[in-house]
């Protein structure tokens, strides 16, 4: 548990400002600035042990002001910022800063901020089902505290973030939302006296590809980073839209590790050696048939329909009727059929009753049913009763755009466009229509070569499988010697790889790792397996 004594020791609000609790009730100065609230903060002093060693660090809830070029303030974003300090209560302006940040898009930080590597965490067991409150929040052993300050950011609109309505049509955009976050960022560095830090990103999902995008505009704009974290990836949304064959190899052996853990397919058998004969069969055999298409002999297809069976625990029928292509969707409520069981997409390791057995598609989301109760109530009771916040909003989840709407303002924007140095934008045209950021983190690469990268990666993914951000780093098109740069690393874990204790443990590991090499001893972090084959 915190220190008590130490959790008040002190709270400030900068001179002028208003408190985070009154705003609910806003000025006359906040009605002039677009509907912000001013910017504030409130500051607590804590102790805490992390792998033996006492820490003592700061925690800091606040919000920063971010301009568009038609808004200014456009929107207010709340951060929280655990900093560590010496026994005189100073901290260390050189100490590398990580900022944090969930996906969606229009995500609150609210499970990388209760899940993850912050001091204190939501301790929901190896396998999150069947939970309810009291929900416990313990000490995490296994906080970045030690080699890395951290910066939780709920992204405009969501959490406790607002955005301005005028400024909705620039900032609920791809591009949009990396400047403004490349703006928070800079700010933060300007009145935390930061610039001199070695600056991280730590992005999950949809973070990715703000991830991956905002460590080129960060440099466009004069702010280097050292490193980038990305987990649970999607970097090229291109055969999610179009659907094409890469969508099905890219699943398929996240399909054969859940299938394993289910006791489905290879019985008796080592998992990460089990994954890899699905690895191989996908990027050999399966993907040599799909790639023929109607051409595909009726023996040979009979082979790849027994192989695939055998590696995903499906029948050889039900994969014959799908065409050799099943959906995720499909396959999670296939999976456990006869046991009238669906699989969660987050976290394939998760299991909820299906109320409709007979519809193909998913109808009941078993993941979310159990996660999002038990982060959200962790974190209003976080933030307000150990960090001091006193806001009576409630926070939310996610900003309230239309994911699937094409009114500017009130739906999300997809369209990116792509660096000016990219291949794809000599080849192609100036942006794509949807979210496609490989361009921008081999472009970021290659104009800072001292830019290391850490790909994370969850066994039981079914949202952003692992095989498909294994086709993206591959298609990167680094020149060779900066290769080495991008580390890939897995976890026996779903879509929140720190929500399983082995996983968290060794994630943890792999980033302290991270943190003290350089770009080149990145590659001896790397845990890809090489393909049989000529050109493996």
């Amino acid at each position: 548990m915190p220190d008590k004594d130490a959790v008040d020791q002190k709270t400030q609000t900068p001179q002028g400002q208003i408190p985070q609790g009154d705003q609910a009730r806003p000025s006359d100065q906040t009605q002039k600035n677009n509907g912000m609230p001013d910017e504030a903060e409130t500051v607590s002093r804590h102790k805490t042990t992390i792998q033996g060693k006492q820490v003592s660090y700061d925690a800091v809830c606040g919000n920063i002001w971010v301009e568009t070029k038609e808004v200014k303030p456009a929107a207010s974003v709340f951060h929280v910022d655990f900093v560590k300090v010496d026994e005189s209560g100073k901290s260390d302006s050189t100490r590398p800063v990580t900022f944090i940040f969930n996906g969606g898009p229009g995500s609150s930080t609210t499970f990388l901020l209760m899940g993850s590597f912050g001091p204190r965490r939501i301790d929901t067991g190896e396998v999150a089902q069947g939970l309810s409150a009291p929900y416990q929040v313990v000490d995490n052993d296994y906080s970045m505290l030690p080699f890395s300050d951290l910066v939780f950011i709920d992204a405009p609109g969501a959490g406790f973030s607002e955005v301005a309505d005028k400024a909705k049509k620039e900032i609920w955009s791809v591009d949009g939302d990396v400047a403004a976050f490349s703006q928070f960022i800079r700010r933060w560095c300007s009145k935390n006296h930061r610039w001199n830090s070695p600056k991280y990103l730590f992005g999950e999902s949809y973070g990715t590809v703000r991830g991956a995008a905002l460590a080129l505009k960060m440099q466009v704009d004069g702010a280097s980073l050292t490193g980038v974290t990305l987990i649970s990836n999607i970097l090229d949304y291109a055969h999610t839209f179009s659907g094409d064959d890469q969508l099905y190899i890219g699943y398929f052996p996240t399909f054969a590790a859940t299938a394993h853990y289910h006791g489905k397919a290879g019985a008796g058998e080592d998992a990460a050696a089990f994954i890899q004969k699905a690895r191989e069969f996908a990027n050999g055999e399966y993907s040599k048939a799909l790639a023929l298409g109607d051409r595909l002999g009726s023996e040979d297809r009979d082979k790849v329909a027994h192989d695939y069976a055998q590696l995903t625990g499906l029948s050889e029928d039900y994969v014959k009727r799908n065409n050799l292509r099943v959906p995720m969707e499909r396959f999670s409520k296939e999976l456990l059929h006869e046991e009238d069981k669906v699989v969660g997409v987050y976290d394939g390791r998760v299991t909820g009753y299906d109320l409709d057995p007979a519809r193909s598609e998913e109808t009941y989301a078993a993941d979310d049913a159990y996660l999002d109760p038990a982060y959200t109530s962790a974190c209003e009771n976080y933030l307000r009763e150990e960090l001091g916040v006193k806001d009576h909003r409630l926070r939310r989840g996610f900003a309230d755009f239309d994911l699937g709407g094409t009114e500017p303002g009130k739906s999300w924007n997809w369209h990116h466009t792509l660096p000016d140095s990219s291949v794809t934008k000599a080849l192609a045209s100036s942006f794509v229509p949807f979210p496609r950021v490989i361009d921008d983190l081999a472009c970021a690469i290659s104009h800072e070569p001292g830019l290391k990268v850490l790909i994370g990666n969850g066994w039981y993914d079914l949202c952003t499988p692992m095989s498909q951000t294994e086709y993206d780093i591959d298609h990167l098109g680094l020149p060779k010697p900066l290769r080495a740069n991008v580390a890939l690393t897995y976890y026996p874990s779903g879509h929140m790889i720190y929500t399983a204790p082995q996983a968290l443990a060794k994630i943890w590991k792999d980033l302290a790792a991270f943190y003290a090499a350089d770009a080149s001893q990145v590659a001896q972090l790397d845990e890809r397996q090489r393909l049989p084959g000529a050109f493996a």
